[in-house]
């Protein structure tokens, strides 16, 4: 995991990870920072490295549920692995 005294913000990136469809269902996605991905000040998000595409009725259920970590394992799908890839792919794309 990174960790950084500044947060990664990246507009042009989000844009990519909306373009993605929803990790759970494949709908149109809404880029959803995750959460516990790295620490984070109250009221701050993570990088927007820590993003993964998700549906806006599953990006509610996460903020619902409580437990962002243990949602995700009920969904069988691993976030971190998703965004730092997604986010390798991204730098070396802009690298060449």
């Amino acid at each position: 995991m990174m960790t950084s005294r500044y947060k990664i913000r990246d507009k042009k990136y989000l844009g990519i990870v909306r373009k993605e469809p929803c990790l759970i269902c494949g709908k149109e996605s809404e880029a959803h920072h995750i959460m516990y991905a790295e620490p984070r000040g109250v009221a701050l998000k993570v990088g927007d490295n820590w993003t993964v595409p998700v549906c806006h009725e599953h990006h509610m259920s996460i903020h619902h549920y409580g437990n962002e970590k243990k949602w995700w394992i009920f969904q069988g799908v691993d976030p971190i692995e998703w965004a730092e890839k997604k986010w390798r792919e991204y730098n070396e794309a802009r690298q060449k």
